[in-house]
């Protein structure tokens, strides 16, 4: 009942402060719990019962997290769906996981008119809005279901960067775990404004909640656009704002950066995928406050790993810049191929244990026992820990390419491969080679007129013959999901 009790108690605490703000409106702390209340007893009339799963399909507004809330409050699990999947992939993951309805916008819920699913209901529409109506008679107390910690509160689905979407279920007691050892780190005030660019639909959406829990104001975004980013920074007076490092980028390129009035930005939460030094640099300089990162994992209820501003290096620097130490109340370690713990500083798989862990992938456990080994969930993320604690990644354990028995790792080429000064984005795939086993491909968008050989000379000062690419190619344009990892996948190989 954790999410029920933040609400309860920022609802005493904060009762006039905005709580919630969109394109369209926003809601005081007040508004906020008293609209969910009802939510929940319209919601429960019409046979929503705890643990029934119930389909989310929306861009980011403040009737999602009113509907989160309030499934939370009667005990049944919300399942958000990637509004950016196909017909297809929206109807797997709903015969999967069998939600008794659906709540989303209604040109969403268009596109799949033929989910077996019981209730649809719009959120945008008369019907929706009636239920959290509050200005009408006072509806009769509803007496709550008791919901342990350990029940599921959710099923929130991987991005499906080398396949299909696993749902993730995670419980009340992993989301209160997680927002609570974040606050120790991170130290929020109470005034807060946080600018949300991350969409809802995943484990990312647990940052918008650790701040709500600080009491904070969450600006929702219906998708990322630099300009009306920039837009709500000012306009609200925001002091955080979340991103990934390729929305930093399109931001600090953005014609109206100049103009824009950041005064008010104290903080750029980022993470989910690497973050390009270059990319740091100019941000420091363009956006003029502190940056955090936020390491994650959907499979260990999202944060659990942050590097603070006061951690990060000096702008200018072309090191990796380390992921951060864990959160208090999680422990992280490295393992090696034979599940032992690696010394500090020697590359192993980075792996989590805490109360913030899934409960494990729905109806899979063949999938859950794959990457849980005697209570610790691997990550797939191959890293190291200093002897100070902070975890380094280096790269994808499934992306590690072994080049006649050497290990040469597609994040480093990447960064090699954009400190070129015609290069804008890389990435890099291993292929079959008879001579060698598998060598790097590399993916390049870069100006016009630059050549192969160019950007291999280039390579040829930073990096080691054997971890240099055979070929180079170029493209339009690196494919990535929303949150910025690289779709390998879809690279034409």
């Amino acid at each position: 009942m954790w999410l029920t009790q933040l609400l309860e108690r920022n609802r005493q605490c904060f009762p006039d402060r905005k709580a919630l703000v969109d394109s369209r409106r926003s809601v005081t702390w007040a508004e906020f719990h008293d609209r969910v209340a009802r939510l929940a007893q319209g919601l429960h009339e019409r046979g929503i019962r705890g643990g029934d799963r119930v389909a989310v399909l929306s861009l980011d507004r403040i009737e999602v997290l009113e509907t989160y809330f309030a499934l939370a409050r009667l005990g049944a699990l919300f399942v958000p769906l990637n509004h950016s999947l196909t017909p297809a992939e929206v109807t797997g993951i709903v015969e999967r996981c069998d939600p008794v309805a659906v709540i989303g916008e209604t040109a969403l819920l268009d596109r799949h008119p033929g989910l077996p699913v019981p209730i649809r209901l719009p959120l945008d529409d008369a019907e929706f809005a009636a239920l959290c109506e509050t200005d009408g008679p006072e509806a009769p107390a509803m007496t709550l279901p008791s919901v342990p910690d350990d029940a599921p509160a959710a099923i929130l689905h991987t991005s499906a960067t080398t396949g299909r979407a696993k749902g993730v279920v995670v419980d009340h007691a992993s989301f209160r775990a997680i927002a609570l050892g974040w606050l120790v780190l991170a130290r929020p005030t109470d005034d807060i404004v946080l600018v949300n660019c991350c969409p809802l639909y995943h484990g990312s959406m647990v940052v918008s909640l650790t701040y709500l829990a600080a009491g904070a104001t969450v600006v929702l975004m219906p998708g990322f656009q630099p300009q009306r980013a920039l837009a709500a920074i000012e306009d609200n007076r925001a002091t955080h704002v979340w991103l990934v490092p390729q929305m930093i980028r399109f931001l600090t390129q953005a014609k109206s950066l100049g103009s824009t009035d950041l005064s008010s930005l104290r903080e750029v939460l980022y993470g989910a995928a690497p973050m390009p030094p270059e990319v740091y640099a100019e941000a420091v300089e363009r956006l003029g406050c502190g940056f955090r990162q936020v390491y994650g994992m959907t499979e260990v209820g999202g944060p659990f790993v942050t590097l603070g501003p006061d951690e990060h290096p000096a702008p200018g620097t072309t090191d990796v810049i380390p992921a951060g130490r864990v959160i208090p109340g999680m422990s992280v370690k490295a393992l090696d191929p034979k599940d032992q713990e690696v010394a500090p500083g020697v590359i192993g798989e980075i792996c989590a244990r805490g109360p913030g862990v899934m409960h494990g992938y729905w109806n899979d456990d063949q999938a859950t026992a794959e990457i849980t080994t005697d209570g610790w969930t691997r990550t797939g993320d191959l890293g190291f820990i200093d002897g100070d604690g902070r975890v380094h990644l280096v790269d994808r354990h499934k992306d590690l390419i072994i080049r006649a028995g050497q290990n040469v790792y597609p994040r480093e080429i990447e960064q090699a491969l954009r400190t070129h000064p015609a290069v804008h984005d890389a990435a890099v795939v291993g292929v079959p080679d008879a001579d060698y086993g598998e060598v790097p491909l590399a993916f390049v968008v870069a100006e016009d007129g630059t050549t192969p050989e160019s950007v291999l000379a280039h390579l040829a000062g930073v990096l080691a013959t054997y971890k240099r690419p055979r070929h180079i190619r170029f493209i339009e344009e690196v494919p990535r999901n929303p949150a910025g990892k690289i779709l390998k996948r879809s690279l034409p190989v």
